[in-house]
């Protein structure tokens, strides 16, 4: 255990070790552009429209008040079997 050097408080980890920064999306290893480099960066992904989304929309709300109704009905139980 002596020849360990000390931890850092705040990270964990040794003093002398580096951490890897992380690339941006799209950009290369090397720091240059991705036109530079031939890569182009993913295709973004098609939106949803129409009919599906009021669909999505609907199924959200419905689940989130289902949420909110459960949790409310479970508040109800509690407080009402505590009081006499």
């Amino acid at each position: 255990m002596p020849d360990e050097p000390p931890m850092s408080i705040t990270s964990l980890t040794t003093p002398d070790s580096t951490i890897a920064q992380p690339h941006r999306p799209g950009q290369a290893a090397s720091g240059r552009s991705p036109e530079r480099t031939g890569h182009s960066p993913a295709p973004h992904p098609e939106k949803m429209r129409g009919l599906r989304l009021v669909a999505v929309w609907v199924g959200l709300t419905a689940g989130s008040w289902a949420v909110l109704g459960g949790a409310g009905y479970g508040l109800y139980t509690v407080v009402g079997s505590l009081l006499p």
